[in-house]
């Protein structure tokens, strides 16, 4: 029996394995629990390959923190219905792309990487979100605030609003495409649905009558019980 030969990787390829490996690990007990030699182990490499492409485990974080944004900008989704000032419509193009780019199981992978950083501050979040020319939520923090000082959304702190509203969906994530417990629904419906409540809640009266889509439900109105004065021979008496 002829002996097989390893497949030799180029350096490029050999890096796209290395973030495969350390996004699944990182996923499964985030950054703190995983060191590079699980990394190697699990990649087939010794440990100091890994570092000639890297540098550091720090560095690897780093290239998938990058890489999550870089697959997938929020501004595309976003840019169309800002500047058509549709509050609808950024609210449920954001809530479907986040729900539709954690589908697979790499997204999830990225998602459960970020939910460790979130509560660890650690350099995954800040590269992710702090960076304010790739600010994951740049444009609908701008966008909300815009609408608050318009008199749009009712008197809240923007910051407060997109938080909620980010939170929300994040959760949706969790119980649509993590435990897989809403298969009751298509993203693209759970997104609208999303957006609908979520609106109901912040824009203020006049924008609701003025901007709401004929899609969206209204609640119903008891019918106003108007009083009338009816006189009798034994004087007047209000009566229904």
């Amino acid at each position: 029996m002829a002996p097989t030969t390893k497949l030799k990787l180029s350096a490029p390829e050999r890096r796209d394995q290395i973030l495969a490996a350390a996004r699944t690990l990182f996923a499964k007990g985030g950054y703190a629990e995983v060191t590079l030699d699980q990394i190697a182990a699990l990649v087939g490499v010794s440990r100091p390959r890994v570092i000639q492409l890297f540098g550091s485990k720090q560095r690897i974080y780093e290239a998938l923190a990058e890489e999550a944004y870089t697959a997938h900008p929020m501004d595309e989704d976003l840019s169309e219905p800002i500047a058509r000032r549709d509050d609808f419509a950024v609210f449920e193009a954001f809530a479907r792309h986040i729900l539709s780019h954690t589908r697979n199981r790499e997204d999830r992978e990225v998602f459960k990487i970020l939910m460790y950083a979130r509560l660890k501050e650690d350099r995954f979040h800040r590269v992710h979100f702090h960076k304010k020319d790739k600010l994951m939520m740049s444009r609908l923090t701008d966008y909300v605030q815009s609408r608050v000082e318009e008199g749009g959304f009712v008197d809240i702190d923007f910051r407060t609003v997109v938080c909620c509203f980010q939170a929300m969906v994040s959760n949706l994530v969790i119980y649509k495409n993590v435990l897989r417990q809403m298969e009751f629904t298509t993203i693209e419906e759970l997104s609208r649905d999303c957006a609908r409540i979520f609106l109901d809640g912040v824009r203020s009266g006049r924008a609701r009558a003025i901007l709401s889509p004929p899609t969206e439900g209204r609640l119903s109105r008891r019918p106003r019980v108007v009083r009338r004065k009816r006189r009798s021979n034994h004087g007047s008496k209000a009566v229904r």
